[in-house]
């Protein structure tokens, strides 16, 4: 489903991290818009703006713009390195170019690299824009070589959900925000047969992710995006934790999607989970 809103309404929020005379080289945009590519468009426009001070009717047709994406969960060094090919040489207008890469987190080892050193040594007026759903999937080496653009729409995530799901993503918090690595002696609550299918697994995981993120905003606005059933639930793990370890959770939560590959025994794969969100073993 794509999420209804305007243009213009993410140009105003990331025009202020933007600035004529700060153009960087290279941005990666964290979002949960649908239509990425809708929003690299808006991006490269305002960019071009600034930088050419004209406004852009036909991006593609009036300057270089590349969009590389896959379909698969992986992109190819192929393609990277058709990319570094074709702009090898200076635009005949000497226009900026861009490039745009969907899925960030495609990239696989080979393909991360060669990007990478396309990075390290950017070329005048090449600007990359790199699109992803979660910046802490993406190469760190690379993340730390762009600057960081979020954009990040309101949605209630949990309306297509019944309540017995809701309420056992809330119980699998509640028995580590009470219990901490302890928890482990308690997960006869958890229905370890649905958690068995890595599809459902993983979109569990997800919405633990989508909880801690909203209690982030619970701290900042004393407001939950949540149904108000929940508010009282997102408040009382808001006041158990901190900002340091609300994030260290979440990045355990997004090292164990990464782990989700391996086919790993379902379990320990849960246990280690517990014991990482727990805080006990921060070198995993």
């Amino acid at each position: 489903m794509c999420l209804d809103i305007k243009k213009d309404d993410f140009i105003q929020q990331i025009s202020k991290y933007i600035k004529k005379d700060k153009i960087n080289h290279a941005y990666l945009l964290e979002t949960n818009y649908t239509n990425k590519i809708e929003l690299a468009r808006a991006l490269s426009n305002h960019i071009l703006s600034l930088k050419d001070r004209i406004d852009i009717s036909n991006l593609e047709k009036n300057y270089d713009f590349t969009i590389i994406s896959s379909d698969s969960n992986t992109i190819k060094t192929e393609e990277i390195e058709k990319l570094k090919e074709m702009y090898k040489t200076k635009s005949i207008n000497g226009n900026v170019r861009i490039y745009v890469i969907d899925g960030a987190e495609k990239l696989n080892e080979f393909a991360a690299n060669k990007l990478l050193k396309f990075l390290e040594e950017p070329e005048e007026k090449i600007i990359a824009i790199l699109l992803t759903d979660n910046k802490n999937s993406v190469l760190n080496t690379i993340v730390s070589r762009c600057q960081i653009l979020r954009y990040i729409v309101k949605e209630n995530r949990f309306k297509d959900y019944d309540i017995d799901y809701i309420n056992s993503l809330f119980e699998f918090i509640f028995n580590i925000e009470e219990n901490n690595e302890k928890a482990i002696a308690y997960q006869n609550r958890i229905d370890i047969k649905k958690l068995s299918d890595r599809k459902y697994l993983q979109e569990f995981l997800e919405n633990l992710i989508y909880i801690y993120g909203d209690i982030l905003t619970y701290k900042i606005k004393k407001e939950s995006e949540l149904s108000k059933d929940y508010e009282k639930k997102i408040k009382i793990i808001n006041d158990n934790n901190d900002f340091i370890k609300i994030q260290n959770k979440i990045n355990s939560i997004n090292e164990a999607i990464l782990r989700l590959k391996y086919n790993p025994n379902i379990k320990l794969f849960i246990d280690k989970l517990i014991i990482m969100m727990s805080g006990v073993d921060t070198n995993v």
